[in-house]
């Protein structure tokens, strides 16, 4: 077992490594072991709510997206986040989490040509 198995990373050490831009845990394609088992996770299933704690800028939440999942993405670092809509090309809106003082809300915006969605 390695010497960092059991290590814990507090919030500010988190948010420094992206600030310094020490993500080296971050990889620029999806996942591998994602791509060959995703039929065995979806079960034939449409539209699957995938959660990712610590998300950072993972491009896997944008192919599942692109899959016509929906993906929530949780993560202490802003730069992160925001990195992820801009390196996707995503367009994002940004609002304050009401309850939980700081936390903030970045969802990616409508599309402009898509019609806006209209309950019944």
């Amino acid at each position: 077992m390695s010497a960092q198995a059991d290590r814990e990373v507090d919030l500010s050490e988190w948010e420094n490594c992206w600030q310094e831009g020490r993500i080296s845990f971050h990889r620029s394609d999806v996942h591998n072991l994602l791509k060959a088992n995703v039929d065995k996770l979806i079960c034939g299933r449409r539209e699957v709510r995938f959660f990712f704690p610590l998300c950072g800028k993972a491009v896997d939440m944008k192919w599942l997206a692109d899959l016509g999942h929906t993906v929530v993405g949780v993560d202490i670092s802003e730069k992160g986040i925001k990195e992820f809509f801009q390196e996707q090309n995503l367009e994002y809106n940004e609002e304050a989490v009401a309850d939980i003082p700081g936390a903030k809300l970045f969802k990616e915006s409508p599309q402009r040509n898509e019609p806006p969605t209209i309950p019944a």
